[in-house]
């Protein structure tokens, strides 16, 4: 009989791995119970899986690798990822002019061979060897490989350029009042910006081969898998910059030229708690100061992401963050930490969520709840209830409009008559750019200022020319516009007939409700901002 048709018994036995005798019975066994033949004498531990392994390698006319030299190149285990390795039950053995030799354990995925040359760009060489062996090695030294590249990667980071570079980016960040810092690589570039003041300007980026490093820096600190670069990750870093503390939210994804990174700054300084300095005037203080003085209700804060909601809220919680006051707050994430109030955060991860927290924190006996935000029917009805049972509500929507607001709790599935007898105030705000005064200049509307914004053209009003203090911008901070929505019973009796959100917006009107739009001409006209970004800041609420 040729090699080519010899059967896997017969190899056996020329090996002195089996003998006649037992062959017969692994044969007997085979034709009561089915399956393969070198499956049932590794079950009965006739054979081992070097000696099957070998007899294969010869069936198939294979170099066979006893486990003994499985013994992987650094290069060649770069070729196939540790995942594809695992899968495929193969081990990168060498690389030598294009060609690839790798291990595999079973003749049957010869087949597959092809994707594995398409993944490397090599010719792949195929040698077999023991399944277990194979999957052993490839534990062993992916692993090691793995910890290598991190060692690496961790001592390249933390090296002196690397710490001053990051360290000098976090501080200009600082000093400069941004909000975020974008690390974006891209193939031969990288790319840093950051956000202030809402808008994202460039700074002079590091060498694009220092990306690596910086990022891999950021991500120790944050103590993230520098290893893992395939999947999103989000962390946390607290440092000491300038002489004062400083979080940073990080955020990583994968990117086609590399992981971009995104650090979210929140400095506790930054944090505005007295409303005397969200840009309200007095009437509006009042207006928000009593409704956070409601016993029971809720009060509402509507805006865009990035619009100072969550500022207003922790303002509002400072005017009642009495000793004799339980607070909890629930919110995703716990943005700062407030002295004196209970914060919770979300953990969707562990199913700690918005309805889940909200029914254990009724249990606790608070007098404030603060919800980061009605985003569900379900957290819709908690917070009414919660309202209802006595207790102050506050939270976030995402409306365009103080109006607009009950009709979208309405879609929440919320009944009229619940919102009328719970809903007690309404605020939409939006942050404007505030002018720099160092560069403002008198300018006149143009015609289709006068026309979106209904304003005269011999009107003064103020825009900066751009100069260094401002980052050649025009504008230095940022204020808020704030449309104020204040309930009274003929108010709630007209949601009782399930009204659109114009006929809401002209009920509120009579009532002397300032709109977005108008707030924000009288801050260009008093030259705090300009006439771009009113109609910028407010598009959404004519739309």
């Amino acid at each position: 009989m040729s090699n080519a048709t010899q059967l896997i018994g017969e190899i056996l036995i020329d090996l002195g791995a089996l003998s006649g005798g037992q062959l017969q019975v692994a044969l007997g066994e085979q034709r009561r119970m089915g399956g393969r033949l070198g499956e049932i004498l590794l079950a009965k531990e006739i054979i081992t899986d070097e000696q099957l392994s070998q007899a294969l390698a010869r069936q198939q006319h294979l170099e066979w690798m006893p486990s003994s030299e499985l013994k992987p190149s650094d290069e060649a285990l770069e070729m196939l990822d540790a995942g594809s390795a695992r899968a495929f039950c193969a081990l990168p053995l060498s690389v030598l002019q294009g060609q690839l030799r790798i291990a595999i354990g079973n003749p049957e995925n010869l087949p597959l061979l092809g994707d594995i040359e398409q993944m490397s760009g090599c010719k792949v060489v195929p040698v077999l060897a023991s399944e277990t062996a194979i999957a052993e090695a490839v534990d062993k030294f992916y692993q090691k490989q793995v910890k290598a590249k991190r060692e690496a990667e961790e001592e390249v980071s933390s090296s002196a350029p690397i710490v001053r570079l990051l360290e000098g980016i976090l501080t200009r960040a600082v000093n400069d009042k941004a909000a975020d810092i974008h690390f974006e690589p891209y193939r031969g570039q990288f790319r840093i910006r950051m956000r202030s003041d809402g808008v994202l300007y460039e700074i002079d980026p590091p060498p694009a081969h220092l990306a690596t490093a910086l990022v891999s820096r950021i991500k120790v600190l944050a103590n993230l898998d520098i290893s893992e670069t395939r999947m999103p990750q989000d962390g946390r870093i607290d440092l000491v910059l300038a002489g004062h503390r400083i979080d940073f939210r990080v955020s990583t994804v994968p990117t086609q030229g590399g992981e971009s990174v995104v650090l979210r700054l929140l400095d506790q300084r930054n944090l505005q708690t007295d409303l005397t300095g969200l840009g309200l005037q007095k009437t509006e203080e009042q207006q928000l100061t009593e409704f956070a003085r409601r016993p029971n209700g809720i009060v509402l804060v509507t805006g865009p992401t990035g619009s100072g909601k969550t500022t207003t809220l922790y303002s509002l919680l400072h005017q009642v963050n009495d000793p004799d006051t339980k607070i909890i707050t629930v919110e995703d994430p716990v943005e700062y930490d407030l002295d004196g109030i209970v914060q919770i955060p979300i953990n969707e991860e562990i199913n700690v969520t918005y309805q889940s927290v909200l029914r254990t924190m009724l249990r606790q006996d608070p007098d404030i709840i603060l919800v980061g935000e009605i985003r569900d029917p379900e957290t819709a009805q908690i917070a009414v209830e919660a309202a209802l049972t006595g207790h102050l509500v506050l939270s976030t929507l995402h409306t365009n409009d103080a109006p607009s607001t009950v009709t979208r709790m309405i879609d929440l599935g919320v009944e009229p008559f619940l919102l009328a007898a719970t809903i007690e105030g309404i605020v939409a705000q939006r942050l404007v750019r505030c002018v720099c005064k160092e560069c403002a200049q008198e300018v006149n509307a143009t015609e289709e200022q006068c026309k979106d914004l209904n304003v005269d053209a011999s009107e003064t009003f103020f825009k900066g020319q751009g100069c260094a203090d401002c980052h050649f911008t025009g504008y230095t901070g940022r204020t808020a516009i704030y449309e104020i929505l204040e309930m009274d019973p003929a108010l709630k009796e007209q949601f009782l007939k399930n009204p659109s959100t114009l006929m809401l917006r002209e009920q509120a009107r009579k009532r002397n409700m300032r709109t977005l739009r108008e707030r924000g001409i009288e801050l260009a006209r008093a030259g705090t901002t300009t006439l771009e970004e009113v109609i910028k800041g407010t598009q959404a609420e004519e739309s």
